[in-house]
């Protein structure tokens, strides 16, 4: 099939046709080298060709028309030269060709990745070149020709003439070959470009986003500031005022119970080394009195501790009185008392109904931190914390546990302020129980005075 040319033709087709014409009147002779060759690439040089590897020219035009169909050119091996050349020739590349163009086949451009180059030197014919094979001749050539290089893997047969192609292929460049390609080639040349405007066809296109708008900030309504009223700001006024004296306070009072501490501290430690000398001193008195052959005289105490064992039947109204005075209203309640004469008389007349006896250090420390309860505003108030203590006996000169503790185990100048603070003793029943309650302690019973064993109840209901 033949492409007719269009009805108005360019005058630039003319000359064209006009060229072509005087080409075909006046054909160039077949060995005429190529006008333009492709310049060798400059990484490998390919090995140079022989008289034996021209016999493969005859195959060319067969590779070509598979190169036209598109089938994949095997690798290219370099044939075995007999006898290596002086001058190498350039070899061009062929590239397979994308589409086979309808009518006429065209002349295949040949790819290389050099740009193209200045027309280089016509290449020297090779000076020996070995005969055909026998029984038949080779074609016998006017001019010298030059050199083409054989594709890998493939070599000349022998016995067949060596045909050479009228014309080289001309280097493409970007795909694109130069010269005047054939009717077919052209308008193949026309359709390529066609083929991905099409396919851009068929793609959907993306659809564009709306414009984002950005959303509209609330409008701001001013109300009308309307003024507080004089009581309100009054209100204020002394609310703050009260905050800064509290915090005030707070601040002062920090700073006291600091002060406080220390003081404990130091006061603790005071007594507990008068406690040490009284001791000692004791001691020392005895072992003197003992080596001198004499006796020595314990000094009389000076308090004792009254624990209530009876309840309220039988019991006289004078005996009623005392007890109140006592502090002692319930059973197994105990105080301290200060050991002094009309005390000694009040006693005698309540022994029946109450144990009492001369408490140690120990069990005056053990039942205060224990059993110890404030009596502030007739309120009953554990002893938990020394703030207690110093807020309402501060004005005596305590502050502490450790001063209620030396104050009433000394039988100091503020004893009565002191017992006074304190709640009577609650103390528990007695582990293993009385012995006998309505006999005296010196004939086996519970009731009377048993000195310093009061130490040993005590132990067993606290």
């Amino acid at each position: 099939q033949t492409n007719t040319p269009p009805k108005t033709p360019d005058p630039q087709q003319r000359e064209k046709k006009k060229k072509k014409k005087k080409e075909e009147k006046n054909p160039p002779p077949k060995h005429r080298p190529a006008k333009h060759p492709a310049k060798p690439p400059a990484a490998k040089p390919e090995p140079t060709t022989t008289a034996s590897e021209t016999e493969s020219v005859s195959e060319d035009k067969s590779e070509t028309k598979k190169q036209a169909k598109g089938a994949r050119v095997p690798k290219q091996q370099p044939s075995k030269s007999p006898a290596p050349q002086p001058e190498p020739a350039p070899a061009p590349v062929e590239t397979p060709a994308e589409e086979k163009p309808k009518g006429r086949p065209a002349k295949q451009p040949v790819k290389t990745d050099a740009p193209p180059a200045a027309e280089p030197e016509k290449p020297a014919p090779a000076k020996s070149a070995k005969a055909p094979a026998k029984g038949k001749a080779a074609a016998p050539a006017p001019e010298p020709e030059p050199a083409k290089p054989v594709q890998k893997g493939k070599a000349a047969p022998k016995g067949k003439p060596v045909e050479p192609e009228p014309e080289p292929a001309k280097p493409a460049v970007k795909g694109k070959a130069k010269g005047a390609p054939a009717k077919g080639a052209k308008q193949a040349s026309k359709e390529e470009p066609e083929k991905p405007a099409k396919k851009a066809a068929t793609v959907p296109a993306k659809a564009t986003p709306p414009p984002k708008v950005a959303p509209k900030e609330p409008e701001v309504v001013t109300e009308p500031v309307i003024p507080m009223p004089e009581s309100m700001l009054k209100a204020n006024k002394l609310k703050t005022k009260r905050d800064s004296m509290r915090v005030k306070t707070a601040a002062s009072l920090m700073k006291k119970r600091k002060l406080s501490t220390i003081q404990s501290y130091k006061r603790a430690e005071k007594y507990e080394q008068e406690y040490k000398k009284l001791e000692k001193d004791l001691i020392y008195q005895r072992r003197t009195a003992r080596q001198a052959g004499g006796f020595f005289v314990e000094p009389e105490p000076k308090i004792a501790l009254v624990i209530r064992i009876r309840g309220i039947l039988g019991v006289s109204p004078k005996v009623k009185k005392i007890l109140r005075l006592l502090r002692l209203r319930q059973l197994h309640n105990a105080v301290f008392v200060r050991l002094t004469g009309p005390m000694q008389q009040m006693l005698r007349l309540v022994e029946p109904y109450v144990t009492y006896g001369y408490p140690n250090l120990k069990t005056v420390r053990e039942l205060i931190y224990k059993r110890g309860y404030a009596k502030i505003k007739a309120n009953r108030i554990p002893l938990t914390d020394n703030e207690l203590i110093r807020q309402n006996m501060a004005r005596y000169n305590i502050i502490c546990v450790e001063d209620i503790i030396h104050e009433i185990y000394t039988s100091g100048p503020k004893f009565k302020q002191v017992n006074r603070f304190l709640w009577p003793f609650k103390l528990s029943s007695p582990r293993g129980g009385f012995v006998k309650k309505r006999i005296h302690f010196t004939e086996g019973g519970d009731a009377g005075n048993r000195e310093h064993f009061i130490n040993k109840l005590v132990r067993k209901m606290n």
